[in-house]
């Protein structure tokens, strides 16, 4: 039996606000709470569960969610990020900001979560040998 990503753990300030975020952003189904969890189910079924870090904010291990996404649920994804008036970047260090990479032929930007741990990556073309 081939093995499959199930679901993956993801620290966070606020699980509710991370995974209603995140669902949002990807149009969505709304999170739902399991036990001390808050799920989003990504369109390949990986269920991704934020959890409420037990450590303070400032220990939090820094996540990095990246999603492959077509043409279109970029521009809708990107055109949900500017109308909330969301900070983005073309890079994970922020050092971009308010603009979109074009990595591979594609088109790439940064989010980061409501409590700023968690980077959250949308990409339109997977990463390849050479940028």
């Amino acid at each position: 039996m081939p093995n499959e990503l199930n679901h993956i753990i993801v620290h966070c300030r606020d699980r509710r606000a991370s995974a209603r975020f995140l669902s949002e952003l990807l149009g969505a189904e709304a999170p739902l709470d399991w036990g001390p969890f808050t799920q989003v189910t990504s369109s390949n079924r990986v269920g991704i569960d934020f959890l409420d870090s037990m450590v303070p904010p400032e220990s939090i291990n820094r996540g990095h969610l990246a999603f492959l996404v077509t043409d279109e649920e970029f521009d809708a994804i990107f055109r949900r990020i500017q109308e909330r008036s969301i900070r983005y970047w073309a890079d994970p260090m922020r050092s971009i900001e308010g603009k979109i990479n074009h990595h591979y032929g594609g088109r790439g930007v940064y989010v980061f979560d409501p409590g700023g741990t968690v980077a959250i990556e949308f990409i339109t073309r997977p990463y390849g040998d050479v940028p």
